[in-house]
């Protein structure tokens, strides 16, 4: 037997890749744990390719993890982590050596990934590697009690693409991966809905599901005579009658949705290094 190999992921059992992903991530420092509901959730609503994925194979014990989507012309690391006892071996580089053919031959210009800033030594790595920093990536949440009046009503998926697709347009936008509008249509549990100003007039849009206490904006918008203060205010406004705290992940620091709801004091839960692999 070689002493490495590479499974595809749609080879191995959903729970064995479950128990193995829950092992890997126990100690990263962006902790995750999967059920195999949740995952296969993820797999769906982040258009993973389970037939392009894989698991690395060293001396007949799975050691690592790499989960891949693609879109156009770009590929993405979804996840990629190695168990504590495989680390420092080299077998990093080598995923994504393995990584970077499949992007290949699947005839991807680039892969994009997200870091945790905290987690310097993944961030030398990629660096190392060939990675660069495009910016960083904010999850936070907002505790102001924004506008009175606001509310939410109910929409279809097609509509609110429509309307995301016009805010990238009117407002410059430069989305990160997940707030691309094509992503949506696999979204399964979030609500697609307009937002409506006191005298009921469509001010905008939102896509949110509620997490526990939260208000989980997967993403936002106005329509071309708004602008995403007044969303995010009514948005605000909208969680605070629910009871819920309004937290919106993974934005752009260069993006409108988080440069206007610097005028809220948003506070900072979490920071990612969006990061680009140029394929030559």
């Amino acid at each position: 037997m070689m002493d490495n190999l590479f499974h595809k992921l749609e080879d191995l059992s959903k729970v064995e890749l479950v128990n193995l992903l829950n092992s890997i991530f126990s100690d990263y420092v962006l902790r995750m744990h999967w059920t195999l509901e949740s995952f296969e959730r993820d797999v769906r609503e982040n258009n993973i390719s389970l037939s392009e994925s894989f698991v690395m194979e060293v001396k007949g014990e799975y050691a690592g993890v790499v989960l891949l989507s693609f879109r156009g012309k770009r590929a993405k690391i979804d996840l990629m982590g190695v168990l504590s006892s495989f680390r420092r071996e080299g077998i990093g580089f080598r995923m994504v050596d393995e990584a970077l053919k499949i992007a290949k031959w699947n005839g991807c210009e680039q892969i994009v990934l997200e870091v945790p800033e905290k987690d310097s030594t993944a961030i030398a790595f990629y660096e190392k590697y060939g990675f660069r920093h495009k910016r960083n990536l904010i999850t936070f949440f907002i505790k102001r009690p924004g506008t009175k009046g606001f509310s939410l009503k109910k929409s279809d998926s097609s509509r609110i693409i429509e309307c995301a697709l016009s805010a990238i347009s009117n407002f410059k936008r430069n989305p990160e991966w997940e707030r691309e509008p094509s992503s949506f249509t696999h979204l399964e549990q979030y609500n697609f809905d307009f937002v409506e100003n006191p005298e009921g007039k469509e001010r905008g849009y939102c896509i949110w599901q509620e997490k526990d206490s939260l208000f989980y904006v997967r993403d936002a918008g106005p329509v071309k005579s708004s602008s995403y203060r007044e969303i995010i205010g009514g948005l605000c406004g909208i969680a605070k009658d629910k009871g819920l705290t309004p937290l919106f992940p993974t934005v752009p620091d260069d993006d409108p949705l988080f440069l206007e709801a610097t005028e809220l004091d948003p506070q900072v839960l979490l920071k990612q290094s969006e990061m680009i692999y140029k394929i030559h």
